[in-house]
């Protein structure tokens, strides 16, 4: 995902990575390397998690609610994916 970023600077888009809850940690770990954090654009604010589990729950809702027609996929960004707070990597 950093390469596309980098390959494509102007590209303004949401990007998310959908993985399995257990891997969580792992995720976090790597967006949070600072050859990604330290771009001029983090990935951690450009990249969200969404464990499966939580957007296989969420396509069942909308699918059960016929609301797929209307849906906005900003929904992702705002209430299923989770985004990780850049460590601070200044001293005291």
């Amino acid at each position: 995902m950093a390469d596309l970023l980098a390959l494509q600077p102007n590209l303004n888009i949401r990007l998310f990575l959908v993985a399995p809850d257990e891997r969580r940690s792992k995720v976090e770990q790597e967006i949070r390397r600072p050859t990604f954090s330290l771009r001029e654009r983090p990935l951690n604010a450009l990249c969200g998690f969404i464990p499966f589990n939580r957007l296989a729950e969420r396509i069942a809702v909308i699918r059960e609610n016929n609301l797929a027609s209307s849906l906005n996929p900003d929904f992702l960004s705002k209430s299923v994916a989770e985004y990780f707070k850049r460590e601070d990597t200044t001293t005291p």
